[in-house]
């Protein structure tokens, strides 16, 4: 799968070992930045778009209950179909927790691909 009209910016931003800045290699590898982007973004953080995120890096720091995995994972589903439902199908999503460790995994499938990739995500407290 070739890149989509336009230059993207890898995430996290980094410099390539050519000088400049680093782009994805592919949409896959875009839209798997897109999905880090959005959970480990709070809403409300960024200015202009308040409702923008899944807000994982809070989680570490609630109490662990079952409502809260349900909560969590109806944000996280509500947010991905939001702001990511035209770049990709989800066909798969874990949230579990194990003391101060916050475990999310995702399967999508990037639009346009027969594929589907897992993207595994672990936030741990300090």
């Amino acid at each position: 799968m070739t890149l989509s009209a336009g230059r993207h910016l890898a995430f996290p931003f980094r410099i390539d070992g050519d000088g400049r800045t680093a782009a994805p290699r592919n949409d896959s590898d875009h839209v798997r930045d897109e999905i880090l982007q959005l959970l480990l973004t709070n809403p409300g953080e960024r200015l202009f778009l308040p409702g923008f995120g899944g807000g994982v890096r809070r989680l570490v720091f609630e109490p662990t209950s079952d409502v809260l995995k349900g909560v969590t994972k109806a944000r996280i589903t509500e947010a991905l179909k939001r702001w990511l439902g035209h770049r990709a199908a989800i066909e798969a999503l874990e949230v579990v927790f194990e003391g101060e460790t916050v475990d999310v995994l995702v399967k999508f499938r990037p639009a346009g691909s027969p594929d589907s990739r897992v993207l595994r995500f672990q936030r741990k407290g300090r």
